[in-house]
């Protein structure tokens, strides 16, 4: 995908968000599940210090005694859990507790909480732990009795690789990958698919600016339909279509108009020096003529195709168009003694086109091999296939270098002809461009050169302006 494209780079900040989204996401999950082991514990000491509240009894001579269950024997019997615990009156005084480790721990630094305080006590290292947090967690917790308050102490170690947060990131892992991957796939590619929908309107318009070319300079983008990002750029490059056209419909009036005007005085120079007596230079100065004369046709002919549409339903015989050309230049032939040839017109070959028009190009190009093949050689004209006609001849051919150039307007190459103008090799382009079709120059085989003319096929539909011009 080109760097530069819209639909590439809005695909692909599209993807990193996503990517960053599930990462932050993973990130979040991550902190809390780090953030539930102190929850865990915490209700897990909350959730003692009740049941032991809950064991404590009120004796006849007024005194507290604690009727522990078994299940709690066995849990502060327990050496790997770590569970401690200190019972204390309102005044502070040890009520009850599970031995001198719980006095060691629990009692420095006591304080007398309102509701609850947690807090953390370290009392082995970590070679004591085996295994276990060398920290012990704990809570002190206020609770009313019959007999008055009491402030609950108590504390556990907590396994370093805590089994309930282990499972559930483990699930939660599991999850992910299951769940996760599919769903990014998913959103990936409904993002490049909604962005390609959201810019379909640039596509649209692509195709119409490629369409618009000198035949087709009334042609306009679609404002309306653009996007409204685009809106601006589209009316610029309108405005800019109006001032370019108005440009060359300005040339190509200024163009006809100076051609009409210079027919005038042609003609009436050429009655002048018809009515004038045989002089020395007369046939230089009737050649001069002759060449303006057919300078100023050609122009015009430029000028006038300019503006020339072509019935898109009109159609031609190539091969009665061949025909047709060789027996009109078959005397101009004869008279420089060079021979023209017609192959591959045996039967009808249909094509889209207008036949005066297809008949000055194959006409121009004729004419030129007539002019430059040498003496005694073949000028052939040969239709191919179902749509091509080739003017071979056995000239010098066309230098590689000028292969590109004589094809414009006043392109004669190093070896123009005598009554050249340079035009005519542009006209059969400007031809073959209102055919949508093509002219092309190539060497011929044993010497000289091939010109070929490639038009539309009946089953064809028409060209556009983008396809013309590749």
């Amino acid at each position: 995908m080109n760097a530069n494209s819209i639909k590439g780079q809005i695909g692909w900040r599209l993807a990193i968000l996503l990517i960053f989204a599930v990462f932050a996401a993973a990130y979040a999950v991550s902190t809390q599940i780090k953030h539930l082991d102190s929850i865990v514990q915490e209700v897990a000491l909350g959730h003692q210090a009740q049941d032991i509240a809950d064991a404590l009894r009120p004796t006849p001579d007024g005194a507290l005694e604690l009727d522990l269950p078994p299940r709690l024997i066995r849990l502060y019997e327990q050496e790997h859990s770590g569970s401690i615990f200190v019972v204390r009156n309102a005044r502070g005084d040890i009520l009850f507790h599970d031995g001198d480790n719980a006095l060691e721990v629990l009692t420095p630094g006591f304080t007398f909480p309102s509701d609850f305080e947690l807090f953390q006590a370290v009392d082995m290292s970590p070679v004591e732990a085996r295994g276990l947090d060398p920290k012990r967690y704990g809570l002190t917790e206020r609770f009313s009795t019959p007999l008055g308050d009491v402030f609950i102490s108590v504390a556990q170690h907590q396994i370093t690789d805590d089994f309930l947060s282990h499972a559930i990131a483990l699930e939660l892992v599991d999850e992910a990958i299951i769940v996760g991957i599919p769903f990014v796939v998913v959103v990936l590619l409904a993002g490049f698919g909604l962005v390609r929908y959201s810019t379909r309107g640039l596509g649209e318009l692509s195709r119409k600016a490629m369409d618009i070319g000198p035949q087709s300079l009334r042609a306009r983008l679609p404002v309306h339909s653009a996007p409204a990002e685009v809106m601006p750029l589209a009316i610029a490059f309108n405005e800019v279509i109006d001032r370019v056209a108005e440009g060359y419909e300005a040339q190509q009036r200024f163009t006809i108009d100076a051609a009409h005007q210079l027919k005038t005085p042609l003609a009436i120079l050429r009655t002048r020096l018809e009515t004038l007596p045989h002089f020395q230079g007369r046939e230089l100065l009737d050649d001069d003529l002759t060449h303006m004369e057919h300078l100023v046709r050609q122009l015009l002919t430029s000028a006038r195709l300019s503006v020339i549409r072509i019935d898109p339903f009109s159609q031609m015989d190539l091969s009665a168009l061949a025909a047709e050309i060789v027996e009109r230049l078959a005397p101009m032939a004869i008279e420089r003694g060079r021979e023209i040839a017609l192959e591959g017109a045996e039967t009808p070959v249909m094509v889209q086109g207008e036949p005066h028009l297809a008949t000055e190009a194959i006409l121009n190009l004729a004419e030129n091999a007539l002019w430059h093949t040498p003496e005694g050689s073949v000028v052939t004209i040969r239709v191919v296939g179902s749509n091509k006609i080739e003017v071979a001849d056995q000239g010098p051919g066309v230098p590689d270098s000028e292969k590109k150039h004589v094809f414009m307007p006043f392109g004669q190459g190093r070896r123009p002809t005598p009554n050249g103008t340079g035009m005519g090799l542009a006209i059969v382009s400007q031809i073959m461009a209102l055919h949508d079709g093509a002219v092309t120059l190539e060497d011929n085989i044993g010497g000289g050169a091939v010109f070929t003319l490639s038009f539309r096929s009946m089953g064809d539909g028409p060209r556009s302006q983008s396809e013309s011009n590749a």
